[in-house]
């Protein structure tokens, strides 16, 4: 549903703002799956939430930080859904909604960077989800780099969390509204390093 645990193997939309702290020319990263999350949510009858989470997700990252330009690209198993509900999973990969026998890749390609200083506040892109693209921007709540060490070695590394929103309607998921909300909430989670 949202592009949206690992939605990349885990969405890795997050992690382009990896790169913001190096200077230079365009530097790639590596995006630490087992750090990095994408997980969503609906309203349910307007009373609860479903939440839910992506399991296979894979991303590459490049970005020039003089130039304050790159690109992410993200793809994400729609197969991979997981809501913690084996009934409300096999809705969601059906045609009534991701439809992940006929578009088994949900994808993400954000290539504006927005900056208010040095500090990233978003990146703007575009979702493919449903066979449907829209433009989408992921907002990013928190950001930060510094060298970390693992054992004798030390990799320069960036993390953060952001947010973003969409309605299911415009990617052609109408199914059960309005008792099921229109707008899916993403919270992604990434954690990259340097290569």
């Amino acid at each position: 549903m949202s592009i949206c645990y690992r939605l990349i193997p885990r969405f890795i939309a997050g992690a382009v703002f990896l790169a913001i702290s190096v200077a230079g020319a365009a530097t790639d990263w590596a995006v630490n799956i087992d750090h990095t999350s994408i997980n969503f949510a609906v309203l349910h009858f307007d009373i609860s939430y479903v939440h839910g989470r992506f399991d296979k997700i894979a991303a590459v990252v490049s970005f020039d930080p003089d130039a304050k330009s790159g690109q992410v690209v993200v793809t994400v198993d729609a197969d991979s859904i997981d809501t913690g509900n084996r009934v409300v999973d096999g809705v969601l990969r059906s045609d009534q909604f991701l439809d992940a026998a006929a578009n088994p890749e949900i994808r993400f390609v954000g290539n504006r960077f927005v900056f208010d200083g040095d500090r990233l506040t978003a990146v703007d892109g575009m979702l493919r989800l449903h066979g449907i693209e829209r433009p989408l921007t992921l907002t990013v709540d928190r950001f930060v780099c510094k060298d970390v060490a693992a054992g004798i070695v030390s990799h320069f590394t960036c993390g953060g969390e952001m947010h973003a929103a969409f309605k299911r309607s415009d990617f052609g998921m109408k199914r059960f509204l309005p008792d099921v909300g229109d707008e899916v909430k993403l919270d992604i989670g990434v954690e990259a390093a340097r290569r």
